[in-house]
């Protein structure tokens, strides 16, 4: 009998081994010189969990994976972008449901939250007044500044019985709050496409169904929220585009979707695709996907800088990233070109005025890339069957890969080639390498 262990530690980091006797190594663990090298140095440690897997089982791994998971598995987007960036980390997550220890300190306003909570609210005071179009900047500026203090007093409890710092910082959060309302505002105004659904639910009692699969016995049951369902009616159709809001510096990145990272977009866009009718009335046609740099656009400059240059450079750090439709009457609903040409999505229009870019993609190659989705969500209910928990953490580079800022690292101790430990190198996929390897994916 082989048994999976867990260890806390004396300084409270966490430890796994295997073992065919678990009280002999625990006591090996705390006592002389045959325990593991780490728990050495933190001692005395004590069992946090075992499993045990018997011999006959161990090529299925099947009485683990119940244990552990079930034959259902709730699973959202982030914890698909987990399981495939490292198998292990996951595992512990998930499977184990180890917390990391939290560093003591102050915890300023979630930004995140924040903006998309105005965002959500100033959309839909808008909405209700006829749309972005019909509201003035003045009056659009009153609407997010109500937005502000009405989650200052519903999230926050107010801000009296906060610290100065806290007070402080939350005020600096506000010009970027404010910048983000106006950039997305400008945006609406010269496009057709117009917002819908704000927070659209799919799962259990949501708007929509989950987005479910079964392989191997198992049945993965992803849920979610979109952000943002941006909508254009044309012909009796609806064109369709899913709109996420992204604070940090998460980009629409091809080399990671074809290894099964970065797909929330692109799933919840083919649900639409499949079961929006029913909650739109009308077929339903998939425009695109695009994130939204929910940030303040800092850029490098000088006094001389004149505000139409600034603004050229905000603009370059604010356009959306993502992939549309690449149909002109489509292309033109989305945003037409102004004197500055295409300011918000993330194509460009070349000296004969046409539109060009990576980001369009043809209805063909839509279709393509919901069954590579697809295939990816088979893999992932294979892999879980199988009980899948090595330490295979992808790697792009050392700024870029899954140990960066792994909260596990003090359970896993990675050696590239000790066991089954090893990277997972993803070289980069270009656009045109990426849409001929999905092509031959399905031949």
């Amino acid at each position: 009998m082989w048994y999976v262990y867990l260890l806390r530690c004396a300084d409270a980091t966490l430890y796994c081994g295997v073992t065919t006797d678990m009280e002999r190594r625990l006591r090996e663990h705390n006592a002389g010189s045959r325990g593991a090298k780490y728990t050495r140095a933190r001692r005395p440690v004590e069992r946090v969990c075992c499993v045990a897997q018997a011999e006959a089982a161990l090529d299925s791994y099947a009485a683990a994976v119940d244990a552990l998971y079930g034959r259902r598995v709730p699973m959202s987007a982030s914890r698909m972008d987990k399981y495939k960036s490292c198998h292990f980390s996951y595992f512990m997550q998930y499977g184990l449901k180890a917390e990391p220890r939290r560093a003591a300190g102050f915890q300023a306003p979630e930004y995140g939250t924040f903006v998309h909570y105005v965002l959500e609210h100033v959309l839909r005071a808008c909405r209700e007044r006829g749309g972005v179009k019909e509201v003035p900047a003045g009056e659009l500026r009153a609407l997010a500044q109500a937005a502000v203090e009405r989650y200052v007093s519903e999230e926050l409890g107010g801000l009296e019985h906060e610290t100065a710092r806290f007070r402080y910082l939350f005020r600096r959060l506000l010009k970027s709050v404010y910048a983000v309302v106006d950039n997305v505002a400008e945006e609406l105004r010269a496009s057709r496409f117009q917002p819908i659904s704000f927070e659209l639910g799919f799962g259990a009692g949501k708007d929509l169904p989950p987005v479910e699969l079964s392989v191997d016995g198992m049945t993965v049951s992803i849920s979610g929220f979109v952000d943002r369902v941006d909508g254009w009616e044309h012909d009796g159709r609806l064109y369709l585009r899913v709109v996420d809001y992204k604070t940090g510096r998460k980009t629409f990145d091809l080399t990671d979707i074809w290894n099964g990272m970065g797909l929330q977009m692109l799933l919840y866009l083919f649900t639409l695709e499949r079961e929006g009718e029913a909650l739109y009335n009308r077929e339903i046609i998939p425009a695109g996907v695009l994130y939204l740099p929910a940030r303040d656009a800092v850029v490098a400059g000088s006094r001389a800088m004149s505000e139409a240059e600034r603004r050229r450079k905000v603009d370059a750090e604010l356009r959306r990233r993502g992939i549309v439709l690449d149909e002109p009457e489509v292309l033109a609903a989305m945003e037409e070109p102004g004197e500055a040409g295409i300011r918000f999505l993330p194509v460009k229009v070349n000296k004969a005025g046409a539109i060009t870019g990576e980001a369009l993609v043809s209805a063909e190659r839509l279709g393509k890339l919901a069954r590579h989705t697809g295939r990816i969500l088979e893999e992932i209910g294979r892999e879980l069957a199988a009980g899948n928990i090595a330490a295979d953490p992808f790697w792009r580079g050392p700024d870029h890969n899954a140990c960066q800022w792994c909260e596990y690292a003090a359970a896993c101790h990675f050696e590239e080639g000790r066991g089954g430990d090893r990277r997972r190198f993803l070289p980069a996929v270009r656009s045109e390498e990426f849409w001929q390897a999905v092509a031959k994916e399905q031949v």
